[in-house]
């Protein structure tokens, strides 16, 4: 299975001989699976069926819901009038057209005044739960579809980068664990230069000692190992697809650890340079692993 954006966009629109059923998801990031749904009230009955269908699809992210479905079929609509207004307005006119002396017959006007808002009313007749189920479920599959493939484009992406930042973090690793035998050597020829810079006597043993305390300190060969351990299966987690956003996250998060102590251990220059590099990387993969299902 291929990576996956938690961010996306699927729309579908289902007509049928007597009903039309529109569907529009959005989706943006979230540490679970939290479905938002609006629809209209007489469908609430659908809405368990409906939130299966995006579970189906859906393993990560706030997903926002928009179901609108209206009725075709112009016999099924309910025309009412206002009979009050309508002779009111008739009334009304035949008044103003007395006061000026015009005919009264010019106040004849039924259908004109028919166009008057609120004297006409147009009702659709409720929704039919049963009837609209069928298209209503069709339409939140092909916007399911639409949004899953839209989420994989943006997760191979995603993917690509990852997969180039995990490389170069590697590298780094790799930088640090050729240096690291290096570093007890160093530490003892910059001891035995200020030692003959201060012009001060220290017999072998005691010097010894000292770069062996040292070494015991600075030893960072078992973080090492285990850094480049969880490089490897951040690696390994990508190929395996989504949903794996969480368990990026906890490798990323390893990876900070792991970096921190090295951090703190290796009094070395080179090492703390490394450190640094890697640490760019991994807020890097931190922030775009939050985005990844």
């Amino acid at each position: 299975m291929s990576l996956r954006s938690m961010t996306g966009f699927g729309q579908a629109s289902i007509r049928s001989e007597a009903l039309l059923v529109k569907v529009e998801i959005r989706t943006v990031n979230h540490r679970f699976a939290e479905f938002s749904i609006r629809m209209p009230r007489e469908l609430m009955s659908l809405e368990d069926s409906v939130r299966k269908c995006l579970s189906a699809s859906i393993a990560r992210g706030r997903a926002d819901v928009y179901i609108a479905a209206e009725t075709l079929s112009a016999e099924q609509g309910l025309v009412s009038a206002d009979w009050a207004l309508f002779e009111g307005l008739l009334q009304v006119e035949r008044e103003a057209l007395r006061r000026v002396r015009a005919p009264e017959t010019a106040a004849e006007r039924p259908a004109a005044w028919l166009m008057f808002p609120d004297v006409l009313r147009v009702e659709r007749a409720p929704l039919d739960a049963g009837r609209v189920a069928p298209v209503l479920m069709e339409a939140v599959e092909g916007a399911c579809a639409a949004l899953v493939e839209m989420r994989a484009r943006e997760g191979a992406r995603l993917g690509a980068d990852l997969r180039a930042k995990a490389a170069e973090l590697s590298r780094i690793v790799e930088e640090m664990q050729a240096r690291a035998p290096e570093i007890v050597t160093a530490y003892r020829d910059r001891l035995r230069k200020r030692i003959a810079d201060f012009g001060v006597v220290v017999d072998d043993a005691r010097l010894s000692a000292e770069v062996a305390l040292f070494a015991d300190r600075a030893a960072i060969d078992e973080e090492l190992v285990r850094l480049y351990s969880h490089v490897e299966e951040f690696g390994r987690s990508l190929e395996t697809g989504s949903p794996v956003g969480r368990r990026l996250d906890f490798i990323v998060q390893e990876m900070q650890r792991e970096l921190n102590t090295i951090a703190s251990k290796a009094q070395d220059l080179v090492v703390t340079k490394a450190v640094v590099d890697a640490k760019a990387l991994v807020e890097q993969l931190r922030e775009q692993v939050q985005n990844i299902e």
